[in-house]
């Protein structure tokens, strides 16, 4: 669409003025009145200038509102350009003014209440008039709107362009009626931004609100998350605080051990902080159970010892089945923990045993003897769980006899504990390495309500942990500690979990030790038992003892510790002739050792052939890892071997090596997403072991080495 300039004679008309106060000079000459001549040539000239101004400013106003209405007239819905679509008003302000009032015509058939159609408007007319306008009226009837003037546009230079980024992705997110209020920078880095939206009804959806926070933490430096203000359509997005590397058990009154009926229903157990410094607790009256699940190296059996020690304070009795044998011995003689299975015969009877007292106090309830207030509670801890079912399905194919089921009835029965444990205050924390489709088909994912999962999950395994592909697939390996939970709003959020020390472990006088102390409970409610192993029944027709069955070993009897001293684990220790490290020698497996009885030859020390160049070398070599701790771990356990992939096939949880020069690797924590910033370009949000982070804007064809997760078995 054309229009033509129009024209304004300024120019001649200010000649012409001039050119009449020369012939009144002239005339005045002839008639004899030079001196009036003069005087109206004089005043000529300052009418002139005022004429050719007032022209001069209308011709550039009018040039304005001809370039206005070529941007908008697509917008106006115009089919040819007509000067009466745009009117501007009410000049002010140097020259050639500023228009305070911009009135524009549009089409019937627009859309004049969509915030989108109303925004473009805006931004046009901001961008031609240099000056910021809101829209005063609509007139729907009438088909016209009123811009009125807000004030002048600041310089895209005067913010920074993070914030100039930031602003203009959260435009595109949550729509043009999105608006900063207030943005705060900490150490010259963006730390927060406010503002609020006319866009409620888009923000309502749970899923669309993730998909900003994911793409703002995409597209701006640092990970950052969103606090919505759902009633007064209010945003505040605000960078992720960091995490403490390590955070000891904090010690803290509680009350007396012997209350502990009057004090169950508000036992909180705590068991780690959030990214706000907020403790992390679980209530066993509101979720019955707890599930621990981590690889190894991720801080779960240091979690179980944290929530062993909190229990026992608060005087409940605690029962382990340790499915490794040795995560809890340091706890056989701790305060109010009754007994540790170490054995699988052991742990057989316990879980026995403790689906017996579920089941004594149900009849209980139905009998009217007592009331779910009377009972005392139990915790009992099913500690690495695969690994005792793998023992177990071993042990019990050597002992099953005819008539026996075909998997034992402590499966059954540790599964009935789990449903039915929270009436009779039976409660369970059940440990285990994967998240596996076993333990979370069924009802026994509502069993389990309450689950931390320590350390990075695969994208298959949150979904059985989280119903979610992305959540925990993140963590940094590198964070011992580092978890996912639940928290009190029933979401879940990334923790930094407590530090307790294994007594079995801490030296004495050390900082460790002290704090056991300090955590060991003052009072002792209940006495530790043991298991009497069974003997086998004598067979009248042999004259022979048979085999203890497995009815034998699960209905095993419990006796005191201080009955059975000769049971007690407590307290046994070595023969002073023989070290832990002898004992501990492969050599003994064979029936050899590397030290006799009496001997006292020194173990051999092996030589090097070349001596002087391992002694030259010793000094750039670093030591060799001594405890787990040092040793680290498999920066790629649990990925496939590498592979060549295109940025368009990557997916949440992916291995990807997006330093090649420093050799760094960080997973993948959403999938990729479309760059606002750059058109054919992905950003891809990533996040290494050493919880470092960062954005990747790549082509989409771009090729990455990528190690993709192993999924879980089904």
């Amino acid at each position: 669409m054309a229009l033509a300039t129009p024209t304004t004679p300024w120019l001649r008309n200010a000649v012409l003025c001039v050119a009449i106060g020369i012939a009144v000079l002239a005339a005045g000459q002839l008639l004899g009145h030079l001196t009036a001549g003069w005087i109206a040539l004089i005043a000529s000239v300052p009418i002139a200038v005022l004429i050719g101004a007032h022209g001069k400013r209308k011709q550039m106003r009018r040039q304005l509102a001809d370039r206005l209405l070529q941007a908008v007239a697509p917008r106006l819905g115009l089919r040819s350009l007509d000067r009466r679509a745009v009117k501007l008003t009410r000049w002010s302000r140097g020259w050639p003014g500023v228009p305070t009032q911009v009135v524009l015509r549009y089409a019937p058939g627009l859309d004049d209440v969509d915030p989108q159609w109303q925004h473009d408007i805006l931004t046009t007319t901001t961008r031609l008039l240099l000056e910021r306008y809101r829209i005063d009226l609509v007139d729907h009837q009438r088909c016209w709107l009123r811009l009125q003037l807000a004030g002048p546009v600041e310089e895209e230079d005067s913010a920074p362009a993070v914030q100039v980024r930031a602003e203009r992705t959260i435009s595109e997110l949550i729509g043009p009626t999105a608006s900063i209020t207030r943005t705060e920078f900490v150490d010259g880095e963006l730390a927060l931004i406010e503002g609020h939206h006319q866009a409620g009804a888009k923000i309502a959806a749970s899923g669309y609100r993730a998909r900003i926070e994911r793409v703002l933490s995409t597209m701006l430096p640092g990970r950052w998350r969103a606090h919505w203000d759902m009633e007064n359509d209010g945003f505040r997005f605000e960078l992720r605080p960091s995490f403490p590397a390590s955070i000891w058990l904090p010690v803290t009154a509680r009350p007396d051990a012997e209350a502990v009926l009057e004090t169950y229903d508000s036992l909180a157990i705590p068991y780690g902080v959030d990214e706000d410094g907020e403790v992390m607790v679980w209530r066993p009256a509101v979720d019955p159970n707890l599930m621990l699940v981590g690889s190894p190296g991720t801080g779960k059996t240091v979690t179980a010892h944290t929530i062993l020690t909190q229990v026992t304070g608060y005087g409940w009795p605690v029962w382990v089945v340790d499915g490794k044998s040795i995560e809890f011995l340091g706890f056989q003689s701790w305060p109010n923990v009754q007994i540790v299975g170490t054995s699988i015969e052991q742990q057989v009877a316990i879980i026995h045993r403790a689906w017996e007292v579920m089941e004594r106090r149900y009849e209980l309830i139905t009998s009217g003897q007592a009331r779910e207030s009377d009972f005392e509670p139990l915790l009992v801890f099913l500690d690495e769980w695969a690994d005792f079912r793998a023992n177990l399905m071993s042990w019990y194919a050597g002992i099953k006899v005819k008539g026996d089921p075909a998997k034992p009835l402590v499966l059954v029965e540790a599964g009935s504990l789990a449903r039915k444990g929270r009436t009779s205050r039976v409660h369970l924390v059940f440990g285990t390495q994967r998240p596996d489709a076993e333990y979370f088909g069924g009802d026994m994912r509502d069993n389990f309500r309450m689950r931390v999962s320590m350390g990075r999950l695969s994208p298959q395994g949150a979904m059985m942990m989280w119903e979610s592909p992305t959540t925990g697939t993140s963590i940094p390996r590198g964070c011992r500690g580092r978890a996912t939970t639940i928290n009190d709003d029933n979401r879940a959020v990334e923790v930094q979990t407590y530090r307790t020390p294994d007594p079995r472990k801490a030296i004495p006088g050390s900082d460790e030790a002290r704090l056991l102390n300090q955590l060991r409970p003052d009072c002792v409610v209940h006495d530790r038992l043991l298991i009497v192993p069974p003997r086998g029944e004598l067979d009248i027709d042999t004259s022979e003892i048979d085999e203890p069955t497995y009815n034998d070993y699960a209905t095993a009897k419990w006796v005191r510790a201080t009955d059975r001293p000769d049971l007690d684990p407590v307290g046994s220790c070595l023969g002073d002739h023989v070290d832990g490290r002898t004992l501990a020698s492969p050599m003994t497996v064979f029936g050899l050792s590397d030290l006799t009885e009496g001997s006292t030859r020194p173990r051999p020390q092996l030589r090097l052939a070349h001596a002087g160049a391992a002694a030259a070398d010793s000094a750039t070599r670093p030591a060799l890892p001594q405890t787990e701790e040092e040793a680290g771990y498999d920066p790629f356990e649990g990925y496939r071997f590498p592979t060549s992939m295109a940025a368009h096939f990557l997916s949440a949880g992916d291995l990807v090596l997006v330093d090649e020069d420093e050799r760094t690797w960080g997973v993948l924590d959403e999938d990729p997403t479309e760059d606002l910033e750059d058109e054919g370009y992905l950003a891809l949000s990533w996040r290494s072991d050493d919880d470092d982070r960062g954005v990747l804007s790549v082509p989409t064809d771009h090729s990455f080495t990528v190690r993709r997760p192993i999924e879980l078995q089904e």
